[in-house]
């Protein structure tokens, strides 16, 4: 029988709910370039070309993983250490949200790279339900050998432990902590972790020997935030931590509706942004160790915040920032300039906070047929007789518009970029 005692549940409860994303205005939108990616200097790795071998993944020690139009096509893997459900088991969905900040793929929001592949790994309890799931310090290194067990499988460069805890382990338990990360270690993967929610020390597993902590600082200015864009974020520790990923004011989509959130803060937001970057690092230079591409983000970090155009650049792989650089989309000529198609005239086309508004004349009795293609994601078709029209969506690359009537195409299609 497991001893929940070792790691107090209402401390744990407390400190799971703190990790979470605190979504401070529901309905706001997650932009093409969210707030993290200008903070960290990441906007280019959202756009840029995939790596010759292929994109690496990154094992995320969590409360596990649920598919929805982020997750499903980064979502290799979904496991438990108890044998159980991969499934997340949070009520607030807190491993479904550090995936979709590390690699969504731009439906509700775009992660820091959604090229990345996600092995799940839940290693917490199966709560009653509505009720938060709680862990135990063994938890933290039998998630860490799984990852492990499955790093050749999926080309693993770095996992992830974004729960964090107060209570120190006892000798045994880190001994079995340390023997984990070394069999990570000796397979080239990376450990990082969430320094923990309390201003103050580094919390545990983020304190133990191996681990690359990461602190949050501030993406943009919310109630959470000291002030400035990169300074810690007022809740995160701090205490001996030379390294920082955003981690308040963070961009993201509420992981059961994928509708667009802002704004999440934790650590666990930093060190999934974080981890995501260091695998994009291996993926496009696999002769890189763990090692070298932790030291490449140390060593090019802005006063101690992520820089990973920095990073990117001091590997040599500028050509990499340029191109995704070059590839971000940008505001195109108005709407309003487009030609008629079918007798169709576009009036207007903008997107705002997360609601894409159309106006059109001329329409009469057809149908309007709206394609919206994404960056990173499906496209998305809909039908309708209204000249104007809201629709609630992630920012679109392009929305193409065709005249019908029935089955047959009047017109069109007519390409509209929204400003």
């Amino acid at each position: 029988m497991r001893r929940r005692a070792l790691v107090h549940p209402m401390i744990l409860a407390a400190t799971l709910s703190a990790l979470l994303a605190c979504d401070t205005a529901a309905d706001a939108a997650t932009p093409v370039v969210t707030a993290q990616a200008q903070a960290a200097n990441a906007a280019f790795l959202a756009d840029a070309p995939p790596p010759a071998g292929g994109a690496g993944a990154l094992c995320l020690v969590d409360t596990g993983v649920n598919v929805n139009p982020d997750t499903q096509q980064e979502l290799v893997s979904a496991s438990a250490v108890d044998g159980g459900s991969g499934n997340d088991v949070d009520p607030n969905g807190h491993g479904t949200t550090m995936a979709m900040i590390a690699g969504a793929a731009g439906h509700g929001m775009i992660g820091a790279w959604p090229q990345l592949k996600i092995v799940s790994v839940r290693a917490t309890d199966t709560p009653t339900p509505g009720q938060e799931p709680t862990f135990e310090f063994d938890d933290y290194w039998k998630g860490i050998t799984r990852c492990a067990t499955l790093a050749n499988t999926y080309k693993i460069h770095s996992i992830d432990l974004a729960l964090s805890s107060t209570i120190p382990p006892s000798p045994d338990q880190a001994q079995e902590f340390a023997n984990a990360v070394a069999q990570a270690h000796g397979q080239n993967v990376a450990v990082l972790a969430a320094a923990g929610n309390r201003p103050g020390a580094v919390e545990e597993p983020a304190a133990e020997p191996g681990v690359f902590a990461v602190g949050a600082s501030s993406a943009q200015s919310d109630s959470l935030s000291a002030g400035t864009v990169g300074s810690p974020c007022n809740f995160s520790a701090t205490q001996g931590l030379t390294f920082f990923a955003p981690g308040c004011g963070v961009d993201e989509a509420d992981p059961f509706t994928d509708q667009p959130t802002c704004c999440g803060n934790g650590t666990s937001q930093a060190s999934a942004f974080a981890a995501a970057v260091l695998v994009a690092l291996m993926s496009y230079d696999p002769t890189l160790s763990y090692a070298t591409a932790e030291q490449l983000l140390v060593s090019t970090a802005a006063d101690g915040n992520l820089n990973v155009a920095a990073a990117f650049q001091a590997a040599g792989l500028g050509a990499i920032v340029t191109q995704g650089n070059a590839s971000i989309p940008k505001p195109s000529a108005p709407a309003s300039a487009a030609k008629p198609a079918g007798g169709l005239v576009v009036r207007a086309a903008r997107w705002r906070r997360g609601v894409l508004t159309l106006t059109v004349s001329g329409l009469g009795s057809n149908r309007l047929s709206i394609e919206l293609e994404y960056p990173h994601t499906r496209r998305r078709n809909l039908s309708t007789r209204r000249q104007t029209i809201t629709i609630r969506t992630a920012r679109p690359r392009l929305v193409l518009l065709r005249v019908m009537m029935g089955k047959k195409e009047l017109g069109g299609p007519i390409t509209v970029h929204p400003t």
